[in-house]
């Protein structure tokens, strides 16, 4: 049975439709929105990429600021881009994860967080189960992308299921939550004390222990990246490198954090999903 979505805005982007649709989440307990570009002139099924967005940000960021449209549209690709977090709130002072939608796209098992804070679960289980049912999409060609907090959603959701994406890409992603100073708070209001647990939601734990086919990763960082310090793309990088899975980094010299930095290296991120999306 298809579930009822809600089209909240259609318009015409490059040679394609940029549309949100709101939805009743099951996973989630909270009505959420996001964002799906649909390519003109698509011959059966198409390939989705999936793009999560990071801190700060909603199903609108990625579509308006970036431009990824264009490529989008010129390699056949639908994009599905939903919202970070559900706007639900629970009347905690001074909040810091409801006020910049600090998911980080786990599954949170502490109060009252654990009620609707269920983001893995929803990206790679919900959504692409509504996206399969509602549009005419290959359920067998999907990648994952995303930028800061959401390059770490796309990098542990392609470590913890493998073989589901083709692809994953990320724009200066937080790499290791675990031993980042500004950010063990927010996983700790998660998962407690549970360093075990933590790690289960960390890239760089997560790839050392990584079982299964190629990931064909890329990831771009600025090197003027303001919260580089944070990200710990190298202790990522090292993980990988130990464990002899393949990455290719791209740190650009005077880029910072921010979308100009995303817009300038857009196309090449199509290019690499295309390259395991759209063969034959």
């Amino acid at each position: 049975m298809k579930q009822q979505l809600e089209l909240v805005s259609d318009n015409r982007c490059f040679d394609g439709q940029q549309k949100v649709y709101a939805h009743d989440s099951a996973v989630l307990n909270f009505r959420m929105k996001f964002a799906i570009y649909i390519p003109d002139n698509l011959e059966g099924p198409a390939p989705v990429l999936y793009h999560l967005s990071g801190m700060s940000c909603s199903e609108q960021t990625f579509i308006q600021k970036t431009g990824y449209q264009r490529w989008a549209s010129h390699y056949g690709i639908i994009v599905v881009s939903p919202d970070v977090c559900p706007r639900v709130t629970y009347g905690v002072e001074k909040n810091e994860i409801e006020a910049k939608g600090l998911s980080f796209y786990v599954n949170a098992v502490k109060k009252p967080w654990n009620k609707n804070y269920q983001m893995y679960s929803y990206v790679n289980e919900e959504l692409p189960s509504i996206i399969q049912e509602n549009f005419n999409v290959n359920k067998d060609r999907q990648s994952i992308m995303g930028h800061s907090m959401g390059g770490h959603g796309a990098l542990i959701s392609a470590l913890k299921n493998p073989g589901k994406y083709r692809s994953v890409s990320a724009f200066a992603p937080v790499c290791n939550p675990s031993k980042s100073s500004d950010i063990q708070f927010i996983f700790k209001c998660y998962f407690g004390d549970d360093e075990k647990a933590i790690e289960e939601w960390d890239a760089t734990c997560l790839v050392t222990n990584y079982k299964g086919p190629e990931l064909n990763i890329l990831i771009h960082q600025g090197n003027d990246d303001q919260y580089k310090e944070q990200l710990k793309l190298q202790n990522f990088a090292s993980a990988c490198e130990k464990a002899g899975i393949a990455v290719s980094i791209n740190v650009e010299d005077r880029f910072d954090h921010g979308f100009y930095f995303i817009s300038s290296f857009i196309e090449q991120h199509f290019h690499h999903h295309s390259k395991f999306l759209c063969d034959s």
